[in-house]
């Protein structure tokens, strides 16, 4: 499906005169030659005052027919891919510009763009540069801005172009195949039968009859110890759809830069949420990194890149695990994943109550990898006794996520697609090329 494309920004053209002693000399020479009548004076003020008018009209001819054009694309990518881009400077007049500047003004590249090149008249200067992805996030192309200027170094044109190009680079994933989720139930339950709707049931224990409750439900040899009528209670186990939770709490982070737990984290997380869809289940995704961010379940490819787009921007936040139980827990049972690198035990109160049926698993970062002076083991011992199933993640997951940049090329587990191609036209609104 295409768009129409919006209009583009207009360039902004400045022109600057470099050496102003030229025209004052052009003046001082023609009241001189007014005054004594020299020929001498009038030759100099004709000559000065024609190399400043040619010049001068040099410039205003390029910045009527120089024109820059760039082309993305690719404006969806991973890290250790190369994005190319087109960037094209065509001269539409009869005068060639002897030498051109481009530059990116770019705020968001660690290497903004700088070429110099010379366009010959009624020709274009074409380069393909390449930009490689070294870390996730979401970086702009331009504005760029190109200078160029009269041969003899008088006046100099500057073209403002504010269009600019959206890449958004995704974190790394890795297969965690070895990574075994649980299923559904209190923690790995197996204790559960299909529903008259269809929904899983698992017995969640005993409690007293009460008029109405359906006879099948009896359990007679309860009943019969008891001397009173036992009813087994059901409720619905957890769900195939998988909540990932991802703590992006500041005060748990260690590390800096991409050698941190906040970037393994992201990478768990990413990796956890497509394996799951590639799994045909649901996930949804709650963050706090710094803004609250809380998406639905859903299975569909556009789903992967929106919960990508999330996990890509991320950055640390002030909201603790507690709180994104607080602000993203689902109504119905399903399968809580949580990816932390806490070493605190406050948010189980929170996981654990109230009991209806939610599976719960942990994804631990120890941060005394990334240096930090603090240590999990109460919070292992205490997931351990409330029979929360965990698995520690060690920091050679990010050390083989993010190798891909040093190696040169980038390992993708089975069935990922990678990013997906668009052409950028000039315009604000991106067409898929697919």
């Amino acid at each position: 499906m295409k768009t129409q494309p919006a209009e583009a920004p207009r360039p902004e053209k400045e022109i600057r005169l470099n050496i102003w002693l030229l025209p004052v000399l052009s003046g001082v020479f023609a009241v001189l030659y007014g005054l004594t009548g020299y020929r001498g004076w009038l030759v100099f003020f004709t000559g000065l005052t024609l190399a400043w008018l040619l010049a001068l009209a040099w410039v205003l001819l390029l910045a009527r027919k120089l024109q820059i054009e760039r082309e993305l694309h690719l404006a969806w990518a991973t890290v250790g891919d190369s994005v190319h881009e087109t960037l094209r400077i065509v001269n539409k007049g009869f005068l060639p510009a002897v030498w051109v500047e481009v530059m990116d003004a770019s705020e968001t590249l660690a290497t903004p763009l700088r070429l110099v090149a010379e366009v010959d008249a009624h020709a274009a200067w074409t380069r393909h540069p390449a930009h490689l992805c070294r870390r996730r996030g979401l970086y702009t192309l331009g504005p760029t801005r190109v200078t160029t200027g009269d041969p003899f170094g008088i006046f100099s044109l500057t073209i403002h172009d504010r269009h600019t190009s959206t890449i958004l680079v995704t974190p790394p994933v890795l297969p965690l195949g070895q990574l075994e989720i649980p299923p559904g139930g209190w923690a790995g339950d197996q204790r559960r039968r299909r529903g008259v709707l269809g929904r899983d049931i698992s017995e969640a224990g005993l409690r007293q009859y009460i008029p109405g409750d359906s006879l099948r439900r009896i359990h007679w040899l309860a009943t019969a110890r008891q001397d009173a009528l036992m009813v087994r209670q059901l409720e619905a186990a957890a769900s195939d759809d998988w909540w990932i939770f991802v703590d992006l709490d500041a005060d748990v982070q260690a590390g800096s830069g991409q050698d941190s737990t906040l970037e393994l984290l992201i990478v768990l997380a990413a990796s956890l949420a497509f394996r799951g869809l590639k799994d045909r289940r649901r996930v949804g995704l709650v963050l706090a990194g710094p803004k609250f961010v809380r998406l639905e379940p859903r299975s569909d490819p556009l789903y992967r890149a929106q919960i990508l787009r999330c996990l890509s921007i991320a950055e640390r936040g002030n909201a603790s695990l507690a709180d994104l139980l607080a602000f993203g827990r689902p109504t119905q049972p399903a399968t809580l994943i949580f990816i932390s690198a806490t070493h605190e035990t406050a948010w189980l109160a929170s996981a654990l109550w109230p009991r209806r049926g939610d599976n719960l698993f942990a994804l631990l970062v120890d941060p005394a990898e990334f240096g930090a002076d603090v240590e999990q083991g109460k919070l292992l011992a205490t997931l351990a006794s409330s029979g929360i199933p965990y698995s520690r993640m060690p920091r050679s997951l990010l050390l083989e996520a993010y190798a891909s940049i040093r190696r040169g090329t980038r390992k993708s587990p089975p069935g990922y697609e990678g990013g997906t191609r668009y052409l950028d036209q000039g315009s604000a609104s991106w067409q898929s090329m697919d």
